[in-house]
């Protein structure tokens, strides 16, 4: 019977011509559109209001709650895709520009823990009271598919 070992991605390289376009395409272009759209700054697209809703969490801005239940999933998707290409493009800049998206959101989060904007800033005492409906665990698991690979790509 074979034994399955995990293979760390920082020392794993793809270098291939199709790919390599796909993974340079995603680091230089994909990432700083997204890092506009979650800050709307993208004037052709509809608002994401993710960072200003995770500001309105935080008590660094008044507002209430703005786009779907599941808002927040865009910020951490944007973290995991982040983290994966710094482990094959270490970029300073766009770590640091994570890291301030990540300090957000711990500036978001209550006491306890809990960090779901929706549920904050809309029904502030009712987590985990909808979950059939809510989103909040497909959100919570995007937040933590995002951590894990941050932290494999960064310490």
């Amino acid at each position: 019977m074979s034994k399955l070992v995990s293979v760390d991605l920082r020392h794993t390289r793809i270098d291939d011509a199709f790919w390599n376009k796909y993974t340079e395409l995603v680091w230089k272009e994909v990432l700083p559109y997204q890092w506009r759209a979650l800050n709307d700054a993208v004037t052709d697209a509809e608002p994401s209001h993710a960072i200003h809703n995770f500001r309105i969490a935080a008590g660094e801005v008044e507002g209430e709650f703005m786009g779907w239940p599941f808002q927040d999933s865009d910020l951490h998707k944007w973290l995991e895709a982040v983290a994966y290409v710094l482990t094959w493009h270490p970029d300073p800049a766009l770590e640091a520009r994570a890291d301030e998206a990540i300090e957000l959101i711990g500036r978001a989060q209550k006491p306890d823990g809990y960090v779901d904007t929706y549920w904050q800033i809309r029904y502030p005492g009712q987590e985990f009271t909808n979950l059939r409906e809510g989103h909040e665990l497909y959100t919570m698991g995007h937040m933590i598919e995002a951590g894990v690979a941050y932290y494999h790509a960064t310490g």
